[in-house]
């Protein structure tokens, strides 16, 4: 019975990401006026380090699916744009973090509003009612997707 049910959950897992990246994956590549050119990952990762802040570089690089020798590269091209700044670990000076400087977080708060103004763009064509649906659906999924990843890092961690 569970694994039944957990291949119908990642038949619906696909499909949702499908549907994601068809409706909203264009938000990332066409924000306004900026005066930065970046690409969709150099934007994810500039919403993902603010999110997170002084993330090591393995993070991020798990979180945007990137190889290491494609995420440095990334992160040198953030830092000459003067986005973001490698620093030291002060509990492990052998350790690099990456954070986002003034520019980097004015920049993600910009980026941030341009995000909303489209994807409320988008989702103004449905009605009140599945709004409300698709927001309490994203929270339920919020919340699963942590409880998942506490979960993996507690039997990482162990």
């Amino acid at each position: 019975m569970k694994e039944e049910k957990i291949k119908e959950t990642v038949k619906l897992q696909f499909e949702i990401i499908n549907l994601f990246q068809k409706n909203f994956a264009k938000i990332f590549h066409k924000p306004g006026e900026s005066p930065y050119n970046l690409n969709k990952n150099q934007n994810r990762a500039i919403m993902i380090i603010g999110s997170i802040d002084n993330i090591m570089p393995t993070t991020l690089g798990k979180c945007l699916d990137l190889q290491k020798g494609s995420l440095t590269s990334m992160i040198d091209a953030l830092e000459r744009e003067g986005l973001v700044c490698r620093k030291k670990d002060p509990q492990d000076r052998r350790k690099t973090l990456i954070s986002l400087t003034e520019n980097g977080i004015a920049y993600r708060d910009w980026f941030m509003g341009e995000l909303e103004e489209n994807a409320s763009e988008i989702l103004r064509k449905l009605d009140e009612e599945d709004i409300l649906a698709y927001k309490e659906s994203l929270q339920i999924m919020l919340a699963t997707l942590k409880k998942l990843d506490d979960t993996i890092r507690t039997k990482t961690v162990s």
